[in-house]
Protein backbone atom coordinates (compact mmCIF):
# COMPACT_ATOMS: atom_id res chain seq x y z
CA UNK A 1 0.00 0.00 0.00
CA UNK A 2 1.55 3.12 -1.08
CA UNK A 3 2.37 5.76 1.89
CA UNK A 4 0.50 8.94 1.05
CA UNK A 5 2.08 11.77 3.32
CA UNK A 6 1.31 15.71 3.03
CA UNK A 7 3.56 18.23 3.85
CA UNK A 8 4.39 19.45 7.64
CA UNK A 9 2.72 22.71 8.32
CA UNK A 10 3.37 24.83 11.29
CA UNK A 11 1.26 25.02 13.80
CA UNK A 12 -1.84 27.58 13.51
CA UNK A 13 -1.68 28.39 16.96
CA UNK A 14 -3.24 31.93 17.09
CA UNK A 15 -5.72 30.03 15.03
CA UNK A 16 -5.90 27.22 17.37
CA UNK A 17 -6.96 30.45 20.27
CA UNK A 18 -9.31 32.54 18.00
CA UNK A 19 -11.45 29.30 17.26
CA UNK A 20 -11.29 27.20 20.29
CA UNK A 21 -12.08 30.31 22.51
CA UNK A 22 -14.97 31.17 20.17
CA UNK A 23 -16.56 27.90 20.10
CA UNK A 24 -15.89 27.61 24.38
CA UNK A 25 -17.64 31.11 24.96
CA UNK A 26 -20.50 30.98 22.30
CA UNK A 27 -21.48 27.25 24.40
CA UNK A 28 -20.57 28.77 27.77
CA UNK A 29 -23.10 31.61 26.88
CA UNK A 30 -26.11 29.92 25.69
CA UNK A 31 -25.59 27.44 28.92
CA UNK A 32 -25.47 30.70 31.02
CA UNK A 33 -28.27 32.46 29.76
CA UNK A 34 -30.32 29.08 30.15
CA UNK A 35 -29.26 28.28 33.44
CA UNK A 36 -29.64 31.68 34.87
CA UNK A 37 -26.62 31.71 36.68
CA UNK A 38 -25.85 35.37 35.82
CA UNK A 39 -27.73 38.50 34.87
CA UNK A 40 -28.90 38.01 30.99
CA UNK A 41 -27.04 40.73 29.74
CA UNK A 42 -23.47 38.86 30.80
CA UNK A 43 -24.89 35.74 29.14
CA UNK A 44 -25.57 37.71 25.99
CA UNK A 45 -22.07 39.30 26.13
CA UNK A 46 -20.42 36.55 26.74
CA UNK A 47 -22.52 35.53 23.28
CA UNK A 48 -21.28 38.71 21.53
CA UNK A 49 -17.76 38.08 22.56
CA UNK A 50 -17.43 34.41 20.92
CA UNK A 51 -18.63 35.81 17.43
CA UNK A 52 -16.28 38.79 17.67
CA UNK A 53 -13.70 35.67 18.19
CA UNK A 54 -15.34 33.68 15.25
CA UNK A 55 -15.18 37.26 12.70
CA UNK A 56 -11.67 37.52 13.94
CA UNK A 57 -10.62 34.08 13.63
CA UNK A 58 -12.04 34.29 9.93
CA UNK A 59 -9.83 37.33 8.92
CA UNK A 60 -7.16 35.64 10.49
CA UNK A 61 -7.88 32.33 8.08
CA UNK A 62 -7.69 34.76 5.20
CA UNK A 63 -4.79 35.91 5.39
CA UNK A 64 -2.64 32.95 7.18
CA UNK A 65 -0.42 30.77 4.46
CA UNK A 66 -1.72 27.53 6.39
CA UNK A 67 -4.91 28.39 8.69
CA UNK A 68 -6.13 26.12 11.06
CA UNK A 69 -9.09 25.36 9.29
CA UNK A 70 -9.49 26.56 5.44
CA UNK A 71 -11.71 28.31 4.59
CA UNK A 72 -11.66 27.38 0.78
CA UNK A 73 -13.75 24.02 2.07
CA UNK A 74 -16.80 25.70 2.38
CA UNK A 75 -15.93 26.88 -1.72
CA UNK A 76 -17.25 22.99 -2.31
CA UNK A 77 -21.13 23.26 -2.22
CA UNK A 78 -21.45 19.72 -0.48
CA UNK A 79 -19.23 20.33 2.09
CA UNK A 80 -21.08 23.88 3.01
CA UNK A 81 -24.15 22.33 3.13
CA UNK A 82 -23.56 19.10 4.77
CA UNK A 83 -22.25 21.09 7.86
CA UNK A 84 -25.04 23.68 7.67
CA UNK A 85 -27.65 20.41 7.84
CA UNK A 86 -24.88 18.86 10.76
CA UNK A 87 -25.61 21.75 12.92
CA UNK A 88 -29.26 22.16 12.25
CA UNK A 89 -30.69 18.33 12.42
CA UNK A 90 -28.19 17.48 15.04
CA UNK A 91 -29.59 20.69 17.54
CA UNK A 92 -32.82 18.82 17.35
CA UNK A 93 -32.02 15.59 17.72
CA UNK A 94 -28.62 15.80 20.29
CA UNK A 95 -31.28 16.98 22.89
CA UNK A 96 -33.06 13.83 22.89
CA UNK A 97 -30.71 11.91 25.14
CA UNK A 98 -30.96 14.93 27.71
CA UNK A 99 -34.82 14.84 27.66
CA UNK A 100 -36.03 12.29 27.06
CA UNK A 101 -34.71 10.42 30.60
CA UNK A 102 -36.43 13.84 32.59
CA UNK A 103 -39.30 12.96 30.88
CA UNK A 104 -39.39 9.25 32.17
CA UNK A 105 -38.30 10.64 35.40
CA UNK A 106 -39.98 13.51 36.33
CA UNK A 107 -42.73 12.98 34.52
CA UNK A 108 -43.55 9.06 34.45
CA UNK A 109 -41.96 8.18 37.73
CA UNK A 110 -39.41 5.74 36.51
CA UNK A 111 -35.78 5.62 38.70
CA UNK A 112 -33.01 7.30 36.83
CA UNK A 113 -31.68 3.84 36.05
CA UNK A 114 -34.83 2.09 34.76
CA UNK A 115 -34.81 6.11 32.51
CA UNK A 116 -31.68 5.30 31.84
CA UNK A 117 -32.04 1.53 30.12
CA UNK A 118 -35.02 3.09 28.14
CA UNK A 119 -33.21 4.93 26.04
CA UNK A 120 -31.13 2.04 25.21
CA UNK A 121 -33.54 0.85 22.24
CA UNK A 122 -32.50 4.30 20.35
CA UNK A 123 -28.39 2.98 20.63
CA UNK A 124 -29.45 -0.49 19.44
CA UNK A 125 -31.70 0.88 16.63
CA UNK A 126 -28.88 3.32 15.14
CA UNK A 127 -26.53 0.18 15.05
CA UNK A 128 -28.88 -2.08 13.33
CA UNK A 129 -29.77 1.08 10.43
CA UNK A 130 -25.75 0.98 9.79
CA UNK A 131 -26.13 -2.11 7.49
CA UNK A 132 -29.03 -0.71 5.57
CA UNK A 133 -27.92 2.66 5.12
CA UNK A 134 -26.75 2.16 1.76
CA UNK A 135 -29.36 0.07 -0.08
CA UNK A 136 -31.61 3.09 0.99
CA UNK A 137 -29.15 5.26 -0.39
CA UNK A 138 -28.63 3.36 -3.92
CA UNK A 139 -32.99 2.74 -3.94
CA UNK A 140 -33.82 6.38 -3.07
CA UNK A 141 -30.77 8.43 -3.81
CA UNK A 142 -29.71 11.25 -0.92
CA UNK A 143 -31.91 14.15 -1.74
CA UNK A 144 -35.53 11.96 -0.96
CA UNK A 145 -33.25 9.80 1.72
CA UNK A 146 -32.20 12.92 3.56
CA UNK A 147 -35.65 15.04 3.34
CA UNK A 148 -37.96 11.93 4.12
CA UNK A 149 -35.85 11.12 7.06
CA UNK A 150 -35.31 14.33 8.53
CA UNK A 151 -39.82 14.66 8.19
CA UNK A 152 -39.65 11.22 10.20
CA UNK A 153 -37.33 12.38 12.58
CA UNK A 154 -39.72 15.55 13.97
CA UNK A 155 -42.72 14.00 13.39
CA UNK A 156 -41.56 10.71 15.58
CA UNK A 157 -39.96 13.77 18.29
CA UNK A 158 -43.07 15.61 17.93
CA UNK A 159 -45.46 12.88 19.08
CA UNK A 160 -43.43 11.91 22.24
CA UNK A 161 -45.48 14.82 23.49
CA UNK A 162 -48.59 12.52 23.13
CA UNK A 163 -47.34 9.75 25.32
CA UNK A 164 -48.26 9.26 28.88
CA UNK A 165 -47.32 7.51 32.02
CA UNK A 166 -50.49 5.01 31.46
CA UNK A 167 -49.24 3.30 27.90
CA UNK A 168 -47.44 0.21 27.95
CA UNK A 169 -44.00 -0.04 28.02
CA UNK A 170 -43.11 -1.21 24.54
CA UNK A 171 -45.23 1.97 23.33
CA UNK A 172 -42.00 4.02 24.74
CA UNK A 173 -39.84 1.66 23.85
CA UNK A 174 -40.99 0.91 20.14
CA UNK A 175 -40.73 4.69 19.06
CA UNK A 176 -37.23 5.16 20.42
CA UNK A 177 -35.82 2.16 18.66
CA UNK A 178 -37.46 3.79 14.89
CA UNK A 179 -35.75 7.27 15.92
CA UNK A 180 -32.18 5.23 16.34
CA UNK A 181 -32.50 3.71 12.90
CA UNK A 182 -33.49 7.11 11.52
CA UNK A 183 -31.25 9.18 13.16
CA UNK A 184 -28.34 6.89 12.32
CA UNK A 185 -29.62 7.12 8.57
CA UNK A 186 -29.91 10.57 8.45
CA UNK A 187 -25.84 11.40 10.41
CA UNK A 188 -24.36 8.44 8.03
CA UNK A 189 -25.98 9.64 4.73
CA UNK A 190 -25.39 13.64 5.68
CA UNK A 191 -21.43 12.36 6.93
CA UNK A 192 -20.66 11.02 3.91
CA UNK A 193 -21.94 13.51 1.24
CA UNK A 194 -20.13 16.38 3.56
CA UNK A 195 -16.81 15.02 2.47
CA UNK A 196 -17.59 13.55 -0.63
CA UNK A 197 -16.46 16.12 -3.24
CA UNK A 198 -13.20 17.06 -1.11
CA UNK A 199 -10.20 16.91 -2.54
CA UNK A 200 -7.54 14.92 -0.97
CA UNK A 201 -5.51 17.98 0.40
CA UNK A 202 -8.95 19.16 1.89
CA UNK A 203 -10.21 16.07 2.98
CA UNK A 204 -8.24 15.88 7.02
CA UNK A 205 -9.02 19.41 7.54
CA UNK A 206 -12.88 18.89 6.55
CA UNK A 207 -13.04 16.00 8.39
CA UNK A 208 -11.86 17.70 11.27
CA UNK A 209 -14.27 20.56 10.92
CA UNK A 210 -17.03 17.98 10.71
CA UNK A 211 -16.14 16.28 14.06
CA UNK A 212 -15.99 19.68 15.83
CA UNK A 213 -19.74 20.60 14.41
CA UNK A 214 -21.25 17.24 15.21
CA UNK A 215 -19.94 17.90 18.65
CA UNK A 216 -20.71 21.82 19.01
CA UNK A 217 -24.22 21.04 18.04
CA UNK A 218 -24.82 18.23 20.22
CA UNK A 219 -23.39 20.48 22.96
CA UNK A 220 -25.71 23.28 22.03
CA UNK A 221 -29.25 20.82 21.66
CA UNK A 222 -28.27 20.23 25.24
CA UNK A 223 -27.57 23.54 26.13
CA UNK A 224 -30.55 25.44 24.08
CA UNK A 225 -33.15 22.70 25.33
CA UNK A 226 -32.02 23.72 29.08
CA UNK A 227 -32.65 27.07 28.30
CA UNK A 228 -36.15 26.46 26.56
CA UNK A 229 -37.15 24.53 29.83
CA UNK A 230 -36.00 26.97 32.18
CA UNK A 231 -38.17 29.30 30.22
CA UNK A 232 -41.25 27.20 30.40
CA UNK A 233 -40.59 26.42 34.24
CA UNK A 234 -40.81 29.98 34.36
CA UNK A 235 -44.28 30.68 33.18
CA UNK A 236 -45.45 27.53 34.85
CA UNK A 237 -44.39 28.27 38.47
CA UNK A 238 -46.71 30.04 40.47
CA UNK A 239 -45.88 33.73 42.19
CA UNK A 240 -46.26 33.49 45.66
Amino acid sequence: MPDFTTPRRPFDTRGFLLFGLSLVLFSSGIELFGEKIVASWIALTVIALSVLLLLAYIRHARRHPAPLISLSLFKTRTFSVGIAGNLATRLGTGCVPFLMPLMLQVGFGYSAIIAGCMIAPTAVGSIIAKSTVTQILRWLGYRKTLVGVTIFIGLMIAQFSFQSPAMPVWMLLLPLFVLGMAMSTQFTSMNTITLADLTDDNASGGNSLLAVTQQLSISLGVAISAAVLRFYEGLTTPVP
